[in-house]
Parts: C-alpha cells; structure tokens; sequence
C-alpha cells in the first residue's frame, strides 16, 4: 500500500530535482552540438547552456526561471490499494516543492489571471497497468515553448509528407520564441485530444532514442533533418543545431482524419522520475554526463562583446547594429505581462508611473525567488512577443531599449525605429548563469504580482545580442535570409 503523504513526499523531490538537474542525455545532446556547430556564435551559446546546467546542480537554482506548470504522469498498478486522494497528493507534493525548492509560481486562473501562489493545480495524467507498482514522471513544461505548440486536424490525403511540411512549418513559425534548440514532440493519429497528449508524451523519452516502430523512425530523422536545415539555430541567431531530437508517438485514428499534434520543448528539456516496487521508492537518475569549466563561456563572449553601460544614451544606442554581442552593466528594470498591464492602466488613468522610464532598458524578467545568501534566484528572459500590445506606448514615454527573447512585432519594430530604440535578446532558458550576472535586485512597484512585480536589477557583464538597432535593422530576419 502507498499512502498519500508517501506521494506527497516523493512529488515534491521530484519538482526540486527536475528543476535543479538537468538529465545526462540532454547534456549529452548539448555537448554534441557543441563539437558539431561550425558557426562560432552557436558554439558560445551552447557552451553557456551546458555552464548553466553546472551553476543551477551546484547552486540549488533552477536551470530556468520559468518552473513551469507540471505535467504528472501516473502509472498505477491495478492491484496496489492507495491510501488517500492521490490528486490531492501529487498538487500537495507540487506546493511543498515549490515552496522548498525556492521554484517560481507561474499557474493562475485563465480568466482572473489570479496566481494559485504554489504552482497549482498540476496537470495530471493517470494510466491503469498490470502491477502492483506506482511510476511518477513530473516534467516541468516551460510555457515560451508550450506556447509555440499546435495542432493540425490534417485530411488523410495530406499523407506523410503533409505531416512533414506541418511540423517543419511550425517549428519555422516558432522561430526563436521557444529556446531552441530542444526536442519536438509529434504525435499523430487518434483524436484531437488524444494527438495533443501523445506529443506531450513523445517528449518523455531520451533525446534522440528513435521509435521502436522503422517507418516511424525514419520520419523522425527526416524531420530532424529539414528542421536542422533551416539555420535557426541555438535561440534563433544562427547555426545548424535548431533541434535535438524529433520524437513522434503515433495512434489508431479515425479514416477521415488525420490528427497532428507539436509539443515542443526548449533545450531545459527537465523530467523526473520515481517508481514504487516491492516496497520502496526508486528516483531513477538521468544525471549529467560532462562538467565544463565554469566561466570559460563567459569569456568566449567577451572576445567579440562590446561593453555598454546603462542606461543607455542616445549616442550609444545609434552607434549599436544588429547582430553585436554586448555585455551589459547598470541598472534595469524588470516587467513582464501583469505589469506591462498595470504601467498602461497608469498611463490611461493620466497618473503618474512608479518609475521614469526615459532612457531605460526594461528586462522582461519574471525571476524565481532568492534563496537564502543571494540577491535573486534564477532571472532568464521572458518571451518578448507578449508585450508587444504595450511597448509602442512607452517607447513615447523614453523607453531607449527592452530586452527578452523572440521576435517583436512589425507594429513594434517600427515604433523602435521611430524612437530609436534597441531591442537585446539575452539567451532563454540559462536563468542560473544570468543570475550570476546580476549583482542588486530591489523591489519598485506592484508587489501583488509575486514573480511579475517591477523590480530594480543591477547588472554587470550580462550578455545579451543586439536584435532590432536604431535604424530598424533586424538580426532574425538577416539570420533567416541567411538560412
């Protein structure tokens, strides 16, 4: 018998763990990359996400600021008797987790936009199977890539080759916004549900284990292919390493239908796994497989860097041109999409707002909270396109530069050339290492909004590329050109 706290308990090992230590087989996959990318700025950008994995085991901070929502998988034997709610459970593991791991919160209500304060509820999936066993899988599901996922209700005439061209196609709409390079989850065949649910499960196998299933397989390597072909690259500036893995999981459908589904996932591809056999719980390990210097990324970035002190002046942001790499020193201040909200909400209401903005950068940055000794917890870039609604109104209230990942808007792009404003993106998914860069972060205004609050952050050496420069020029679209 497995009793409800003896879930409770391994839950919540599980989230810690799932954040804090990034499985050996994506360590693995990164490293490879590392010795296959020929092109140099691919390279350092890995190099980074493999030093970030090292910082975040050693540190106790999460590999990325964004915990995530969880995914639970559950495995439960027919003939094991279960003491207590096991819902109930797994959500209470999910909040002590949370809480003792120093994770973020990011779960609310959809339409209040209300914060549940621990992380729940989680998602739960449960399966029946022969046994008297419990297996727990907890993948902390990242929203910048979630949100890049799509269905396709495809005719059956669209054949594999229209599966193909769907998934490539979003992965090329995707971009950057979802950090890659990670793992593309596809799953094909049952129902609209049932499709969205196997592409969620693709992403729970070893990067780069192929299908069991032969034609199944040589999909995946075709897919993989065409996506590596496209020269995104490691967070969309370029290179051949654009994904890791493509893993499809396929089901009986309907024969007038031909369900699609793309889960994808950013390279903190994190999962944890424990399962309860003859008595005992087992937490199976996926633990590194290389430990690189710390701090040799760092300099790699700094060859090629140039320094800008913030806040920026007008002289420096025209002399800044897409595609230079700069590490960043001053203060900034933090906003994500709650906040963004509330500084329009003053600017319609004629107040005035908590901080003047003329000539400052403004990171879209919602951290993990500090644990005790440092002065943040994890602090990697949100994705930029959701804020787009509201930077045009303070770019006209001196808003010289803002910093996150991902496209912006056409309507923004020109909003920035008119004001000559800059646009950094920083690397997605390294929240440890980037929290290494911070030295100060002080509370400004909206305390209410937790990990969405405004906050004052002093940086020193941050690194961040110039995306969209002064005259409007764009990194994405001449690395797209490129490609």
């Amino acid at each position: 018998m497995v009793t409800q706290q003896d879930i409770t308990k391994i839950v919540s090992r599980l989230v810690i763990e799932a954040n804090n230590i990034l499985p050996g087989d994506v360590q693995g996959a990164l490293l490879a990359g590392m010795m296959e990318e020929s092109d140099p700025t691919a390279r350092t950008i890995l190099s980074i996400l493999q030093e970030n994995s090292v910082i975040a085991a050693q540190s106790g901070l999460p590999i990325c600021q964004d915990t995530g929502i969880d995914v639970v998988f559950l495995e439960i034997g027919q003939e094991l008797s279960i003491d207590g709610d096991i819902k109930a459970a797994v959500n209470a593991g999910i909040s002590k987790g949370t809480r003792e791991g120093y994770l973020r919160s990011s779960v609310c209500d959809p339409l209040t936009r209300k914060n549940s304060g621990d992380n729940t509820p989680a998602q739960v999936h449960l399966d029946l199977v022969p046994g008297n066993s419990v297996k727990i899988t907890i993948l902390p599901k990242g929203c910048g890539s979630e949100n890049m996922s799509a269905l396709f209700m495809l005719p059956p005439s669209a054949g594999t080759q229209g599966i193909v061209d769907a998934v490539v196609d979003q992965v090329v709409k995707a971009g950057p916004n979802p950090c890659p390079p990670g793992i593309i989850g596809v799953g094909i065949g049952g129902t609209m549900e049932m499709a969205a649910l196997l592409s969620k499960k693709a992403l729970l196998r070893p990067v780069g284990q192929a299908s069991l299933r032969e034609d199944v397989a040589f999909l995946e390597q075709e897919m993989l292919a065409r996506i590596n072909h496209t020269g995104i690259g490691p967070q969309g500036l370029g290179g051949s390493t654009t994904t890791f893995a493509v893993h499809v999981e396929t089901e009986a459908c309907h024969i007038a239908s031909l369900p699609v589904a793309v889960n994808l996932q950013c390279h903190a591809a994190r999962l944890a796994t424990a399962i309860f056999k003859e008595g005992r719980w087992q937490v199976l390990s996926r633990e590194g497989v290389s430990r690189p210097e710390i701090g040799r990324s760092s300099l790699a970035w700094e060859e090629s860097a140039l320094r800008v002190e913030l806040p920026i002046t007008e002289e420096e942001a025209a002399k800044l041109t897409a595609g230079q790499r700069v590490l960043l020193s001053g203060p900034l201040y933090t906003g994500r999409d709650q906040t963004h909200k509330r500084l329009i909400e003053l600017l319609d209401a004629g107040r005035e707002l908590p901080v003047d903005l003329t000539g400052q950068l403004l990171y879209y940055v919602g951290p993990s909270p500090a644990p005790p000794g440092r002065v943040v917890g994890s602090a990697g870039p949100t994705t930029s396109y959701r804020m787009d609604a509201y930077t045009p109104r303070l770019l006209e209230k001196g808003l010289a530069a803002t910093m996150g990942k991902g496209r912006r808007s056409l309507e923004v792009r020109q909003a920035m050339a008119r004001h000559g404003a800059i646009y950094f993106a920083t690397i997605g998914g390294a929240g440890a290492y980037l929290s290494e860069k911070i030295v100060s972060c002080n509370l400004v205004a909206f305390e209410d909004l937790g990990p969405e609050a405004m906050f004052r952050m002093e940086v020193r050496n941050f690194p961040a590329v110039v995306i969209n420069d002064a005259k409007g020029n764009d990194w994405y679209e001449e690395v797209r050109k490129r490609s």
